[in-house]
């Protein structure tokens, strides 16, 4: 079995070096790299490795919000590589997430790509990890703050407050902004467990909308509701939605 490898590092040495090291073992096969976390975004949705080596500290978006773009559950197995200091790395050995601490040895890094290597195949495992890990570096929980879209040959990134509406389309969902739509591959469930419920409601299967951007809501069949939008728009709200919006229709808990 080959396992696919992607190295995420802002410098083009550092990326060397791990490429060349992953090039000398049998079994591991590097499919691409990236120079920053939105690129990292792209890579790891498209090319799907199953294993990454994420630099943590990256202008413009670090590690950890590469990880939460992605969200824990569909991260594959990671190395972190990084230059944080002795506090931080306690975070990453109590939750077990094996890491390279600049500069690093030889026998440093095989030991973390062993490590990494068996955790493939258990992501389940893997993900509450994952998630251990950004809860310790980060006490109180953190909402979905932008996502990184890909259209065309650009890499836009699309903060929560110009989000109103999410629509599922098959393996998609729809992010509805007020002058655009943007494709991103996730989940409905991934999705709202990823959203500020102070915010967002999910009122139907496949949708959620920014509480803010409702409206007026009109009864309509069998305990559905029409949800009338500010810009105009219509949608509908399922019965086994409704309760928590219309029991805390302020969105406040």
């Amino acid at each position: 079995m080959t396992v696919r490898a992607l190295i995420v590092d802002d410098e083009r040495p550092a990326r060397r070096k791990i490429q060349g090291r992953l090039e000398s073992r049998p079994g591991i096969e590097v499919v691409g790299e990236a120079a920053n976390g939105l690129e990292a975004v792209v890579a790891i949705r498209e090319l799907d490795p199953e294993l990454v080596f994420l630099d943590i500290q990256m202008p413009g978006m670090s590690g950890f919000e590469v990880i939460e773009a992605i969200g824990p559950e569909n991260m594959p197995a990671v190395v972190f590589v990084t230059a944080y200091d002795e506090y931080a790395l306690g975070a990453f050995e109590v939750a077990a997430v094996d890491y390279l601490l600049k500069p690093f040895s030889e026998e440093r890094f095989e030991k973390a790509v062993e490590r990494a290597l068996g955790q493939i195949g258990g992501q389940g495992e893997r993900s509450a990890t994952i998630a251990g890990l950004l809860a310790s570096l980060q006490p109180t929980r953190s909402y979905l703050r932008r996502l990184v879209v890909k259209e065309a040959d650009r890499l836009l990134v699309v903060s929560v407050e110009d989000m109103r509406r999410f629509v599922a389309k098959g393996n998609y969902v729809e992010v509805h902004t007020e002058n655009a739509l943007h494709l991103v591959r996730e989940t409905m469930t991934q999705l709202e467990n990823r959203l500020d419920p102070e915010r967002f409601v999910r009122i139907h299967r496949s949708e959620i909308v920014n509480i803010d951007w409702i409206a007026e809501l009109q009864p309509w069949f069998h305990g559905d509701y029409v949800v009338i939008l500010k810009d105009g728009g219509k949608t509908r709200m399922s019965r086994n939605y409704s309760d928590r919006l219309l029991k805390d229709p302020g969105g406040s808990s």
